[in-house]
């Protein structure tokens, strides 16, 4: 009896979680995504000031130079993250298009190589060149329709839970 109080408590408080989180990526993505960045940029930081600490003050062995280069790099990125959250909401999917380019580009000299099954592998890979392109010529737009398609899921995912709970609960009184 004791554990299904504990599983209701459990679902509903993830669930209430997942309907807050869910709700502002749906209707303030460009917000929430900036807000996400910057509490990524505070913990590159905390873990960079960490590590510094860990090789510098704590550690009496021999210092490692590429732990100090790891937690520098985080640091900076951090600050990149902290200082300028719209920078990298922005960058993110235009890197992601660039990406799609150039591998369904290899893709479609590959399949055009293929000596059969060429049509499928020929237009799949055709179909990622053009959203590749897409994705490069509009970047914002692709950030916000898949930051709002998350806060979708999160949203089912949070109806289903209370669902889950309502069963759970009516186990309980049983």
């Amino acid at each position: 009896m004791e554990t299904l109080k504990k599983l209701f408590s459990n679902i509903v408080f993830t669930s209430a979680l997942l309907l807050v989180l869910g709700g502002l990526l749906l209707f303030a993505p460009s917000e929430t995504l900036q807000t996400y960045v910057r509490v990524i940029g505070v913990v590159l930081l905390a873990g960079a000031a960490l590590g510094l600490l860990l090789e510098f003050v704590i550690k009496q062995s021999p210092r490692s130079l590429w732990a100090v280069v790891g937690a520098c790099a985080a640091a900076v990125l951090g600050l990149v993250f902290l200082l300028a959250p719209s920078f990298v909401t922005g960058i993110l999917p235009f890197l992601f298009g660039v990406v799609l380019i150039v591998l369904s580009a290899f893709e479609l000299l590959s399949a055009l190589q293929l000596p059969f099954g060429k049509l499928l592998s020929i237009l799949l890979s055709a179909g990622g060149l053009l959203l590749g392109i897409l994705i490069v010529s509009n970047p914002n737009a692709l950030s916000a329709f898949i930051t709002r398609l998350i806060g979708l899921a999160l949203l089912y995912e949070a109806v289903v839970g209370f669902i889950t709970a309502a069963f759970v609960k009516s186990a309980e009184k049983r």
